[in-house]
């Protein structure tokens, strides 16, 4: 079931589930932030915020902005409650960042290879170099920092910034994201009609073909999974904002336990007239 959301976006650049099924976007055009309530309720945690370039939720439902220009970056934060600051300006340009469960935030410098952390206390550290500049970064499931490079390779990046080369995602590739299970996904723009999800090769040699996970519209900029595995989608050329459901839950007419619902392509056809869903 494809459905497009109730939000009047412009430029959607970002976009971020939270643990409660909120969706953040971020719309670098009408220079604000969406929130977009489980009910269908729209409202602005951010507003009036020139050049926002990614956005980060936390579990309390915090929102974290980086804003870029061609000189500088600033990492603003927005409380639940509203209470927003600007936690730190760097004199660079920087293109996206992560931030992990204990409050670290790693961010990447535009056009080069150099990573710099913020700890909780707000100390400005370099974390590491890479051999090229970033494109995008994610938190995988054993807490490490996973970097997309410009070529495709993934490079993995530790706590105390040691740096290992770790998969391929495709050369066209501008998002990471992780899933709850702990696997890597990459968005990658391909020549056509289409944009597509796929997993990340752990393979040493980059493989031929890659695991298509789900295809998207051209030009789709950011995506996200809900709890059940529901893709949202923030294209800015369809200035929409789409989610496609293929699972969910109902209450179980007998018990009312919720149970879980599948919309599959391959699912067997029923098998007689006397089939029943319960």
């Amino acid at each position: 079931m494809i459905e497009r959301l109730p939000v009047k976006v412009i430029e959607p650049v970002d976009l971020k589930l939270s643990s409660r099924g909120r969706i953040f976007v971020a719309d670098r055009k009408a220079e604000c932030v969406f929130r977009l309530d489980e009910y269908g309720g729209t409202s602005l945690p951010v507003r009036d915020l020139a050049n926002i370039q990614r956005i980060h939720v936390d579990a309390d439902e915090s929102l974290f902005v980086l804003t870029s220009t061609g000189g500088e970056s600033s990492l603003h934060q927005v409380t639940a409650s509203g209470q927003h600051v600007v936690l730190v300006t760097f004199a660079f340009p920087a293109t996206t960042f992560v931030r992990d469960l204990v409050g670290h935030v790693v961010v990447a410098a535009k056009n080069s290879g150099r990573l710099l952390s913020v700890s909780p206390e707000g100390v400005v550290a370099e974390h590491a170099v890479l051999p090229q500049p970033a494109v995008d970064l994610a938190i995988n499931a054993g807490g490490q920092v996973e970097v997309l490079m410009n070529s495709g390779r993934v490079a993995t990046v530790t706590a105390d910034g040691r740096t290992s080369l770790s998969g391929f995602a495709p050369i066209e590739a501008t998002r990471l994201m992780t899933l709850a299970d702990g696997s890597l996904l990459a968005l990658a723009g391909i020549a056509g009609d289409r944009s597509q999800i796929v997993s990340v090769s752990r393979d040493e040699d980059r493989p031929a073909r890659f695991n298509i996970i789900a295809h998207a519209p051209a030009g789709t900029r950011a995506v996200g999974f809900d709890a059940m595995g529901n893709l949202c989608l923030a294209n800015p050329d369809l200035r929409a904002v789409t989610k496609v459901t293929s699972q969910f839950s109902i209450p179980c007419p007998h018990c009312g336990k919720p149970t879980r619902m599948i919309f599959s392509t391959d699912s067997e056809p029923a098998e007689g007239l006397t089939s029943r869903s319960f």
